[in-house]
C-alpha cells in the first residue's frame, strides 16, 4: 500500500458527512443540523475524520470527511470523499434564514445524485415537510409533533419503499426511549420493522420484526447476539444496565448472549481532557470477510483548542490488537 498523508487538510474547508452510528440503528429523522448532535462529547465548529486501510505492508486512505458549523451552532457544511477505484464525492450545503432551515443543497461527482432539498415550516417554525429533488433523488417527507416533539415521520419516494417511523418518549424530561421503523412496499404491505432502543440520546439495542437476534451496540463494537431470555426482557435488563454505566452494558450483553455475532468490533484511544475519541480501529465484517479500517480525528472547539489529529499514527497501529483473518 502507499503511504500518503499529505491528502488530509487540503480539504479542511469543507465538513463531514456519515454518523458514527451503524446503519442498523439509523432511521428517519429530523435533519441532523445542531451542533448538539455532533459527533463529539463537546462544543464544536469543525470535525475532520480520515479513514485508512492498513496492513503490514503500509497504508492508504479510504476515505475523508470534514464537518463545519456555524456560529449558531448549526451544520452549514458537510463533505466526504472517497478514495480508490469507485472514488466519489459529496458535498451539501445547508442554508438558513436565521436559525430556519431552509434547504440543503447537494453536489456529487456522479452528477445524477445533484439534489435540492427543501424545507416547509408551520407557524411555530417547526419543519413540517422536505421534498428533494434530482435525477435519482426524488422523495417527501412528512414530520409529526406533539408540542416540541416529533411524533411520527413518513418518507415517501416518487417510487419504491415508503417509511414510517414512530416516536416514544418518558421520563421526566420527556426523553427519547425507542423509535419504530416499518418499510412498505408500493401497494401498501408492511415489509419489515425494527425497533430503536435509547439512552440519553444515543441508541443502544434494536430489535427487528419476526427476529430473534438482537443488535447491541457497547464501547467495544457492534453485535448480534442470540440472547438466553425473551426479546422483551433482554431489552428490560440491557437499559438498566446502560442507565448504570457502559461497563455494565458491555457486561449484560455478555451476561445474556447465548451466541454472539459480531459486526463491528472497536478499539478506541480517547483524549482524557476532552473525552472526545480521537482515534479508532475498527474491524468489521465485509461479504464474510474481516476488513480492519483505521479512524483518525481531529477536532476544532471554540476556544481555539484542537485534539486529535487525521494523519496515520503508527504506533497506534502497533498497539491496537491483531485481527484474526
Amino acid at each position: 500500500m502507499k503511504h500518503l498523508s499529505y491528502f488530509l487538510l487540503f480539504l479542511a474547508f469543507a465538513k463531514a458527512v456519515s454518523s458514527q452510528t451503524p446503519a442498523d440503528l439509523q432511521h428517519i429523522d429530523l435533519p441532523d443540523i445542531h451542533q448538539e448532535r455532533a459527533p463529539s462529547k463537546n462544543k464544536v465548529y469543525r470535525v475532520q475524520t480520515a479513514t485508512y486501510k492498513a496492513d503490514s505492508t503500509g497504508y492508504e486512505p479510504a476515505m475523508l470527511e470534514v464537518l463545519n458549523y456555524n456560529d449558531d451552532g448549526l451544520k452549514f457544511q458537510d463533505y466526504r470523499q472517497i478514495f480508490g477505484k469507485y472514488g466519489s464525492e459529496t458535498f451539501d450545503e445547508f442554508f438558513y434564514t436565521g436559525k430556519r432551515l431552509d434547504s440543503i443543497v447537494r453536489k456529487a461527482s456522479s452528477g445524477g445524485f445533484n439534489a435540492v432539498i427543501t424545507f416547509e415550516h408551520d407557524d411555530q417554525g417547526r419543519i413540517v415537510k422536505e421534498n428533494a429533488t434530482g435525477r435519482y433523488t426524488n422523495y417527501a417527507t412528512t414530520y409529526e409533533y406533539e408540542g416540541d416533539l416529533v411524533v411520527r415521520v413518513v418518507l415517501t419516494p416518487r417510487k419504491g419503499e415508503r417509511k414510517e417511523a414512530y416516536f416514544y418518549y418518558g421520563g421526566i424530561n420527556n426523553d427519547l426511549l425507542h423509535v419504530t421503523e416499518e418499510t412498505y412496499s408500493e401497494t401498501g404491505e408492511m415489509l419489515r420493522s425494527k425497533t430503536i432502543y435509547y439512552h440519553d440520546g444515543q441508541p443502544f439495542a434494536c430489535t427487528t420484526q419476526n427476529r430473534p437476534l438482537i443488535y447491541v451496540l457497547d464501547f467495544t463494537g457492534f453485535y448480534k447476539i442470540r440472547s438466553s431470555k425473551s426479546s422483551a426482557e433482554t431489552i428490560k435488563e440491557l437499559k438498566k444496565a446502560i442507565q448504570t454505566s457502559p461497563q455494565a452494558l458491555f457486561e449484560k450483553k455478555k451476561e445474556l448472549a447465548k451466541n454472539e455475532i459480531m459486526i463491528e468490533k472497536y478499539s478506541t484511544s480517547t483524549d482524557t481532557r476532552t473525552g472526545d475519541w480521537t482515534k479508532r480501529h475498527k474491524t468489521y465484517k465485509n461479504f464474510g470477510k474481516l476488513d480492519d479500517r483505521f479512524i483518525f480525528r481531529k477536532l476544532y472547539y471554540p476556544d481555539s483548542t484542537t485534539s486529535g489529529s487525521t494523519e496515520f499514527d503508527l504506533m497506534f497501529q502497533r498497539q491496537v490488537p491483531k485481527t484474526k483473518k
